[in-house]
């Protein structure tokens, strides 16, 4: 089948066979496919309205050599202004060949200002150093982080500006060991708890002209945790000489708090879940510390070179677990921050409140215990409101719920037509009706049992989110459900609503509840094995774990 239209011109990625929707967005009618091609091949054809610069943005004709950016009239107009919407291609080259449909690739679709200063944006120095795919997601979590609504155009611009700063003043770091590289540089920002915000890359492990792929929004404290796990084995501030010895504290932790399993049906790791529960709590301690006022009690307390810190857990006995381990300075040159000192603890032990350990440093009148980790101050805002409606931010759920393995039901026929454009949009399509039955489902359900949505603590932006079971097949009595979705109460408008932000396998739904409380929920009966007795009759007293 011979090829028309923009496909006649060059190859449209994945990212940009939306165009159409771009374009009804910008002119606000309906577009018809076959006069759009048919537009486009006769201005194609004849290309004295064609418009052509080269990699430096120097306007050209035709007939000039260096053609890097061509721009074709759709034959639409903004329904603001009535200035023309143009479809733009660059190059794979430093010149490509206009009569050769595999030197180009697109589409942009705006004006001609817009789509320029898009390109503009894409040769920016950023985007030459990481590889980014699309900054959709960066804009979202700077949102949050931020509490704005810019677009992602204005924040890649940012981004872009700030990027050629920290290159001038030599605050782009790389920090790398035997086994891992990473780069930052800091965003002159800062989260709503008060802490600095970092763009975070991982090295790129592909031949590409981008030694770095990615950027992730982190806080300095996040950023400096990273740097930590990669100098040292290490679960939040408890420093271990290797696996053996965390996973030897974790079993031990287990077996003294009250009887809970701790590992997942399918988990390869010991006591997986505990692990993500105390080095979150720790987290979370740490945030608020960090917030609280100067002459406030630590939670995370220091007395005589041993530091202390409330578990969250209780015994056997309902007496609190306190952990304590020996004060350790590490000082590490790290590039952006000179000469750093992490302080940690060497040698954590589970104490109960009313051992020995803790009985002669805390009396619970002049030296209160260290309290547990806060996550709310009120509980009205961990109960869900059914009554209220729920949106959904319909191509990140979908699209990014499927290629991020968190919709297996979808994953093979996801797999057989994620490059066909059609195909891929009939499927995402069929995800959307699926997913609005199940949320109806789902709300009925919730309206007959109050403690079905499920609270968990959203770090970035210091609030609680609800997850709320999804079941896509016909029953759910017959059925687990396929997945979780976390809510966000939204109360900044008019109306009050949550709004969907992503999806979450079982597995991560029970480990993001399991901060807050032990989920005590039927849908994710089966992300745990059944308890029994007591850890050590679960695993044999004398055995070790490997």
């Amino acid at each position: 089948m011979a090829k028309s239209g923009f496909y006649n011109i060059g190859y449209i990625t994945d990212a940009r066979k939306s165009y159409a929707a771009e374009i009804r967005n910008l002119c606000g009618t309906y577009i018809d496919y076959t006069r759009l091609s048919s537009y486009v091949d006769a201005q194609w054809q004849d290309k004295k309205d064609v418009l052509f610069w080269d990699m430096d943005f120097n306007q050209l004709t035709e007939t000039d050599e260096g053609i890097h950016y061509i721009m074709i009239d759709t034959g639409y107009k903004c329904r603001d202004g009535g200035e023309p919407i143009y479809g733009g291609f660059s190059s794979n080259k430093d010149s490509g060949d206009l009569d050769n449909s595999y030197d180009w690739s697109g589409i942009w679709i705006g004006t001609r200002e817009m789509i320029l200063k898009q390109w503009e944006l894409d040769t920016g120095d950023l985007n030459n150093y990481t590889y980014i795919r699309d900054y959709q997601a960066i804009a979202r979590t700077l949102n949050i982080y931020c509490h704005k609504s810019d677009s992602k155009t204005e924040w890649e611009a940012y981004l872009q500006k700030r990027f050629f700063e920290c290159r001038k003043m030599d605050m782009v770091g790389v920090y790398e060991t035997s086994f891992k590289r990473i780069s930052y540089f800091p965003l002159g920002l800062q989260s709503a708890g008060g802490d600095e915000l970092w763009a975070l890359m991982d090295a790129n492990d592909k031949v590409a002209k981008q030694k770095w792929v990615k950027l992730h929004t982190v806080t300095r404290s996040e950023l400096l945790q990273r740097i930590l796990s990669m100098i040292c084995y290490n679960l939040g501030i408890m420093y271990f000489s290797n696996s053996n010895e965390a996973n030897a504290f974790l079993q031990q932790l287990a077996e003294t708090a009250m009887t809970e399993n701790w590992t997942s049906a399918n988990s390869e790791q010991p006591c997986d879940i505990l692990r993500s529960y105390i080095c979150h709590t720790i987290y979370r301690l740490q945030d608020e510390d960090a917030q609280a006022d100067p002459g406030a009690p630590r939670k995370i307390d220091e007395v005589d070179g041993k530091i202390y810190f409330n578990s969250g857990l209780l015994n056997h006995l309902f007496r609190q677990i306190i952990i304590v381990g020996t004060k350790y300075e590490m000082e590490k040159e790290i590039p952006c921050f000179g000469t750093h000192k992490f302080v940690l603890m060497k040698n954590p032990y589970p104490y109960s409140e009313s051992d020995q350990e803790i009985a002669q440093v805390y009396d619970g009148d002049t030296y209160k215990l260290p309290g547990i980790a806060k996550f709310f101050d009120d509980y009205r805002a961990i109960i869900f409101d059914a009554r209220l409606p729920i949106r959904l931010n319909d191509r990140h759920i979908f699209l990014d719920g499927v290629e991020r393995k968190r919709l297996p039901k979808y994953a093979e026929e996801f797999k057989a037509c994620r490059d066909n454009e059609s195909e891929r949009n009939a499927l995402l399509a069929r995800i959307s009706r699926d997913f609005d039955s199940a949320l109806e489902r789902a709300k009925l359900l919730a309206e007959r049992n109050y403690r079905l949505a499920i609270p968990q603590f959203w770090r970035e932006a210091g609030t609680i989110q609800f997850l709320l079971p999804i079941y896509l097949g016909e029953l759910e009595e017959a059925d687990q459900p396929h997945c979780a979705l976390a809510l966000s109460y939204d109360d900044t408008g008019r109306v009050k609503y949550y709004r969907g932000e992503t999806i979450l396998t079982l597995s991560m739904a029970y480990n993001n509840a399991r901060l807050i409380a032990k989920p005590d929920v039927f849908w994710l009966d089966t992300v745990v094995p059944a308890e029994k007795e007591t850890v050590k009759e679960e695993t044999g007293a004398d055995e070790e774990t490997d």
